[in-house]
């Protein structure tokens, strides 16, 4: 059965393109609650801003930067009411990430699928406006169709299907794979650039240097990816509990806890190439009272810090009545891992080469003029010191 990727890049982004187009035609990034960059405009991102920088950092890369806060809220209403318009088109939907969702196509004849695509298409386009049209891309494999909808411009479709996914996905960038960005480092290091590249490299290789989620990986870049579209009633939530004897009255060893509960979850996460978006802490007291809270994050996370640090907020400022007697924790809103920023202008700001990044991140953190390259224009002159001079390094 064909799966489709309906995929609105830079989705908060184009929210504020629809409102005032303008706004897109010079840097503009947006932050999350803790003035991490969400996302940003191609000349943003040309200029060095980088999904995951402090707005500090950001306006050292780019000093004209305009820089506003994500409304998220806005864009999770938004989204959900996407969601709702691609219900009317297939049985399951899936939430991929924030402006991207997975449909099961119905079995088409030949022929029928591009124009079941392109109604789909409209129909995005009639109910949000252009400014949110859809880029759809069309495989038998989750990750192909993603791959087709990231190489194709807003409001068109791509379809590779069959003997075409292999040649299709070997040039493309290695930087689509969901891997983490120490992982795409070391690829970097190892000059593997392309997903022809890493598919051809040794599976033994591969597993012993990047374990279970860069052996999945490599399937994906080979164009094997039997992974079912889940209908969102059908998302998993992971949930564990521990009971306490006796009943805890302090935080520390909560928080020692829901490590050991978190831990386990987050890794079969990171194994699937997964990450959560929302977290769920229940307190249940000796006396059968409850506390529970919920937290949504601002971008689906493994990190085991992060959501220890919500916990150790929560409860620290917590009056604690009763003893604890079990701890239940959840982990829903299971999405794909984020993987490279999907912008609103295909083939604009694309990383650069990984010398190129580095450069830029050793700016960043102490000024411009502290790397510094040596020519030698005299190598016999007396004076040692005269021999060479120093100038800012450029590629």
């Amino acid at each position: 059965m064909p799966i489709l990727s309906c995929t609105i890049p830079a989705f908060p982004l184009a929210l504020i393109a629809r409102a005032e187009p303008t706004l897109l035609e010079r840097p503009l990034a947006l932050h999350d609650p803790q003035e991490r960059v969400l996302v940003a405009t191609a000349s943003a991102c040309r200029a060095g801003v980088q999904i995951g920088q402090n707005a500090r950092q950001a306006r050292i890369a780019c000093p004209e930067l305009d820089l506003r806060p994500a409304d998220l809220p806005q864009a999770r209403t938004e989204f959900e009411a996407l969601l709702t318009v691609l219900d009317d088109y297939s049985d399951a939907v899936e939430p991929a990430s924030l402006g991207r969702a997975y449909l099961a196509a119905p079995d088409l004849r030949d022929g029928g699928i591009v124009p079941f695509c392109q109604e789909i298409g409209r129909r995005v386009r009639q109910d949000f406006g252009e400014a949110l049209q859809p880029a759809i891309g069309c495989d038998q494999g989750k990750f192909t169709a993603h791959a087709a909808a990231r190489h194709t411009r807003p409001g068109a479709v791509r379809v590779i299907l069959g003997e075409a996914e292999r040649p299709f996905l070997r040039p493309l960038s290695v930087t689509l794979l969901p891997l983490p960005a120490e992982r795409q480092r070391f690829l970097g290091y190892l000059g593997i650039r392309t997903l022809g590249q890493f598919a051809d490299l040794p599976q033994r290789a591969v597993f012993q240097q990047f374990g279970k989620p860069g052996r999945l990986a490599q399937h994906w870049a080979r164009g094997e990816d039997t992974r079912p579209v889940l209908a969102r009633s059908q998302r998993p939530i992971f949930t564990r509990a521990v009971d306490f004897d006796p009943p805890l009255v302090s935080t520390p060893p909560l928080i020692a806890n829901a490590e050991r509960l978190l831990s386990p979850l987050l890794s079969h996460l990171q194994n699937s190439l997964q990450a959560a978006q929302a977290l769920g802490a229940t307190l249940l007291l000796d006396d059968g009272a409850q506390h529970t809270q919920d937290w949504r994050l601002s971008a689906p996370a493994t990190d085991l810090k992060r959501f220890l640090h919500l916990l150790t907020n929560h409860w620290q400022n917590m009056t604690w009545e009763r003893p604890a007697s079990t701890l239940t924790l959840s982990l829903s809103d299971i999405q794909e891992a984020p993987g490279d920023q999907l912008l609103l202008f295909p083939g604009e700001g694309a990383p650069g080469d990984l010398l190129g990044e580095l450069i830029s991140q050793m700016r960043l953190r102490y000024g411009a003029g502290r790397l510094l390259s040596a020519e030698v224009p005299d190598p016999l002159r007396l004076w040692v010191e005269k021999r060479a001079h120093w100038q800012e390094f450029a590629l």
